[in-house]
């Protein structure tokens, strides 16, 4: 499963009345869609414990990645931060590596569902 993706949103300039997107609206994607990333990935993985999951969603850290990963997720994936960075990919990958150290933990697998016991 890859949860979450980009979600379907909208803003409105109210003094004209009207999308300020042409086609009426577009996607939410980046850091805001994060928090509800993680939550689609928890539950799913609480609800099929033997599921791949791929968690995407405003990963642009080591610490996002490994936040998904704690949540349940098998893989992280890094898309709206390569817009900014193209190697944002290779600095979550450092940053998750980093991290790991710092928190002692010897192999990222050790993260994945560690939240659920």
């Amino acid at each position: 499963m890859t949860l979450v993706n980009t979600l379907l949103a909208m803003v409105v300039d109210p003094v004209r009345r009207a999308p300020v997107l042409g086609a009426g609206g577009g996607g939410l994607s980046g850091p805001a869609l994060r928090p509800v990333a993680v939550r689609a990935v928890a539950e799913c993985r609480a609800a099929f414990p033997d599921a791949g999951i791929v968690g995407v969603g405003g990963v642009a850290s080591g610490r996002d990645a490994a936040e998904l990963l704690v949540a349940g997720a098998d893989a992280v994936q890094v898309g709206t931060a390569t817009f900014r960075d193209p190697r944002a990919p290779w600095r979550v990958l450092s940053g998750l590596e980093r991290w790991c150290r710092r928190h002692g933990v010897g192999a990222v697998h050790e993260l994945v569902g560690s939240m659920h016991g």
